[in-house]
């Protein structure tokens, strides 16, 4: 059994036990495994689902993906209609700079990593469990099923796993399709609610970059190939509706509650502090009006007091909200720029300078 180990500060992704990676930092692997395994690459992604175990080969993740859409969810401000440069998502020899020290390249032949742990000795490091492909038959399939029955788990915990969500789902009346195949597929089957959940909230392409963080592809590596825009988009409010001019007029909706109390932050770029939102409760309620085109009822009368109430959750679920519908739309990176944000104890405010936000709404 061999072992190669990665250096913990250094890796841009989270290891996951139940992944197994195709591992080829030499390129060898290109011409004497690559067509081979994308050929049966369905076969072998069942084989190891049968397992518990999910296949990790970058190169085709990648060719599966609409790259384009995720450009796109990197840089807001993209012409919708125009071209983008080549995306080179996967190289051979990415992983060796993560590699710790005293490895030999030329002899780590192509083959398959599983995570088992960290190692706490000089600096932390993550060890891996490394197979190399010519230790085995040369049938992929044979190969595959001969590695999942050393390493895969009793039965099929993807079954169980999938059982467990569609069980919960259908008990809360929400229905997800699988978001671990193709793009096509990735849907949410729920009618919209006043105040839907943050994950009812994720959108498509939101799924694809989560797919791509969670198969190796990490933080740095996502930074670093699709190159997030630093151009931020003004604000406009037109009639309690959120566009930004600047990235093609995209609109970003959320519940009503959740708009009024972003518009309440919007109009304080001091920012509040929420122990001290009982003292706005009259100027929420009065933009929630606005928005509305109507005295509120009792009900909304009702929310507003409990989003206001600094000993419940309420306020913390709204923002939560708020931060998922810029999320929806693009990263963290540039939304971080929009949502309600600051430290524990401190006043939360929007970063967004107020000169970007021009308003076409009632006082």
């Amino acid at each position: 059994m061999q072992y190669i180990s990665f250096y913990k500060n250094r890796l841009p992704f989270k290891p996951r036990t139940n992944v197994v990676i195709y591992f080829d930092v030499t390129g060898i692997g290109m011409k004497r495994y690559y067509s081979v395994i994308n050929d049966y690459y369905d076969r072998i992604v069942e084989e190891f689902r049968r397992g518990g175990l999910e296949f990790c080969f970058l190169p085709r993740i990648a060719d599966d993906m609409d790259l384009y859409k995720i450009y796109r969810y990197f840089n807001p401000q993209a012409d919708p209609n125009g071209f983008i440069p080549h995306i080179n998502l996967y190289k051979d020899s990415d992983l060796l700079e993560y590699i710790v020290a005293g490895y030999d390249a030329r002899y780590l032949n192509p083959g398959l990593i599983q995570y088992m742990g960290e190692d706490f000795d000089k600096e932390e490091t993550y060890t891996y469990e490394y197979t190399p492909l010519s230790h085995f038959e040369s049938s992929p399939i044979s190969l595959i099923k001969l590695y999942v029955n050393h390493h895969g788990n009793t039965g099929n915990l993807f079954e169980a796993e999938d059982s467990a969500v569609e069980k919960h789902h259908l008990e809360t009346g929400v229905r997800y399709c699988d978001a671990m195949g193709s793009s096509s597929n990735i849907a949410i089957c729920k009618e919209s609610l006043d105040e839907p959940s943050v994950e009812d909230m994720m959108s498509e392409v939101q799924m694809l970059v989560e797919r791509l963080r969670q198969s190796g592809v990490g933080e740095i590596a996502l930074q670093r190939l699709f190159k997030p825009t630093q151009q931020l988009s003004r604000i406009h409010i037109r009639y309690g509706r959120i566009f930004l001019p600047d990235y093609n007029n995209m609109e970003i909706k959320m519940p009503t509650l959740s708009k009024a109390i972003y518009m309440l932050y919007l109009r304080h770029p001091e920012g509040i502090m929420f122990s001290y939102l009982p003292d706005y409760r009259n100027e929420l309620l009065h933009i929630y009006g606005l928005m509305s085109g109507r005295d509120s009822h009792e009900d909304i009368r009702r929310s507003i007091d409990d989003v206001t109430d600094p000993t419940r959750n309420s306020i913390n679920e709204k923002c939560s909200r708020i931060k998922q519908a810029f999320l929806r739309e693009f990263d963290d990176s540039i939304a971080r720029n929009y949502y309600i944000t600051g430290e524990r104890g401190e006043a939360k405010k929007i970063l967004l300078p107020r000169e970007m936000v021009t308003w076409d709404m009632p006082d």
